[in-house]
């Protein structure tokens, strides 16, 4: 796909992203999934949510779509976490440098594909 912009210059995308990303990799963000641990009282592993408790005031239920991501392997500060807080309601919490749309997107994104064709 080429585009023209104003000053007649092309752009070059090759599958959709510019053909210079791979020297622009140094300013991307990787984002890591935190790793659950186990908890030998409930028997499973956990997430630490810090009993987050939502605005209606609904806590954080163990599900195996909860995630939180960290910028480092083992960083400890959350950048995004998705929580199941009752039967298909979900609550997400993001930070700098992520968007709320791109938090949205990466939440989506972490759904059974099938959630949207049961409703």
């Amino acid at each position: 796909m080429q585009l023209r912009t104003s000053n007649s210059a092309q752009i070059q995308h090759i599958g959709g992203l510019p053909k210079d990303w791979q020297e622009k990799t140094s300013r991307a963000d990787k984002l890591c999934s935190r790793s659950p641990f186990y908890n030998n009282m409930t028997k499973r592993y956990e997430l630490d949510f810090r009993e987050r408790v939502g605005r209606m005031g609904y806590k954080v239920q163990t599900s195996v779509k909860n995630f939180q991501m960290t910028l480092e392997e083992n960083g400890r500060q959350t950048i995004l976490q998705l929580g199941r807080v009752g039967k298909s309601k979900y609550i997400m919490d993001f930070r700098y440098p992520l968007t709320g749309y791109q938090a949205f997107c990466i939440c989506l994104a972490s759904m059974d594909s099938k959630l949207c064709c049961t409703l």
